[in-house]
C-alpha cells in the first residue's frame, strides 16, 4: 500500500479527534464540519481495512488496532512538524507537548527549572511524571524517561546526563555506627524495589563489602524514605543530591562517611532514538545544564 496525501489527510483528522475527544469539536480545529470529519474518518478507515473508533452515540474510542496507528503514525507527524521548523533555523521556538518522567525525588528538584522553561515558551505543553517505576515509554506515551540506573537500560535509547553518589545517613541522635561490621545489628530503610533478603552494598577507596542487614521499613519513592530517615526509625541510603537541604536543616547526619553505596548513573531514556524532537532534546539540555550546579552543592 502506498502512502499518498490522502492516507496522511485522514492521519491528521484521527490525530485531531483524538485530541478534541469528538467529531464536532475536531471539527472547529480543522474548520470542518462534523459530518466532513466523519467522512475522513470512514475514508481512512476503508483505505486500511480497520475499524479505528468505535462509536456510539455519547462515546468514542480508539480500537485496540486504532491506538497502535495513532501511536505509530503520530511519530511520522511529529518528524514532518520537525523537518518544517527545520526550515526555518532562525525560528527559536519551542512547541508542543512533551510527556517527562522523572525520579520523584531528584524530579521535585529539577520540576521548577521545567516549569520555568514553559513559560519561557508558552507554547511548549509539559506533561511531568514523577514515577521511580520503570514505564513503559511507547505504551504510555512517555517522550523521554529520566532514569537512575546501575547500566544502561537494554530496550530502549539512553544517553547517561551525570554520575550520581549516594551514601548512608541516619536522624541525629542515632547509635553511632563505628564500622561497617556495627551495621548489622541496627535497623534498616531501603527501597521497596530492592529484594528483601539482599544484602547492603558499600564502597570505600579500598574495598567493596556486602553486609546483610535488618531492614525494618520500604517505600517506594524517596520522599518516603527521606521522611523515614527524618523520623529516626533507621539508617539507610539516598543519593546525596536527595538529603542536601536535610544535612542543611540538621534533620540528617552521614553514616560512616568514608563509606557510600555503588554510584548509579543518570540517563535520558528515549522511545525511539531514529527520531528525537527538538523540543524534547530541549528539554533534556534544561535538565542536563543543571546537573552540575545540583551535584556541586552535594
Amino acid at each position: 500500500m502506498s502512502f499518498d496525501g490522502r492516507l496522511l489527510s485522514g492521519l491528521s483528522v484521527l490525530a485531531a479527534v483524538v485530541e478534541a475527544g469528538s467529531f464536532s469539536r475536531a471539527g472547529e480545529v480543522l474548520g470542518l464540519s462534523a459530518s466532513g470529519v466523519s467522512r475522513s474518518i470512514d475514508r481512512l478507515e476503508e483505505r486500511l481495512g480497520v475499524r479505528l473508533l468505535n462509536r456510539t452515540t455519547r462515546t468514542m474510542k480508539l480500537t485496540e488496532q486504532g491506538e497502535r496507528y495513532r501511536r505509530d503514525m503520530q511519530l511520522v507527524l511529529d518528524a514532518m512538524g520537525e523537518a518544517e521548523r527545520r526550515l526555518h533555523p532562525a525560528d527559536h521556538r519551542v512547541q508542543g507537548r512533551v510527556h517527562v518522567q522523572l525520579p520523584s525525588g531528584l524530579g521535585q528538584i529539577i520540576l521548577p527549572h521545567l516549569l520555568a522553561l514553559q513559560r519561557l515558551h508558552p507554547e511548549l505543553q509539559l506533561m511531568i511524571s514523577l514515577d521511580d517505576r520503570l514505564a513503559d515509554l511507547v505504551t504510555e506515551g512517555v517522550d523521554v524517561a529520566i532514569r537512575l540506573s546501575s547500566e544502561p537500560p537494554q530496550a530502549h535509547a539512553a544517553r547517561v546526563l551525570a554520575r550520581i553518589e549516594a551514601a548512608l545517613f541516619a536522624a541525629p541522635g542515632s547509635q553511632a555506627v563505628h564500622a561497617v561490621s556495627e551495621l548489622t545489628t541496627l535497623p534498616h530503610v531501603r527501597f521497596s524495589g530492592i529484594p528483601l533478603d539482599a544484602p547492603l552494598r558499600l564502597i570505600s577507596d579500598e574495598e567493596t563489602v556486602e553486609v546483610n542487614v535488618n531492614t525494618v521499613f520500604r517505600a517506594n519513592t524517596s520522599d518516603a524514605l527521606l521522611q523515614a530517615l527524618e523520623s529516626g526509625i533507621g539508617i539507610g541510603g539516598l543519593q546525596r543530591p536527595l538529603v542536601a537541604r536535610a544535612l542543611q536543616a540538621g534533620t540528617l547526619v552521614p553514616v560512616l562517611p568514608d563509606w557510600r553505596l555503588p554510584d548509579r548513573f543518570l540517563y535520558a531514556v528515549y522511545p525511539d532514538a531514529r527520531f528525537i524532537p527538538q523540543r524534547v532534546r530541549k528539554v533534556v539540555s534544561v535538565i542536563e545544564q543543571l546537573l552540575p550546579e545540583i551535584l556541586k552543592k552535594n
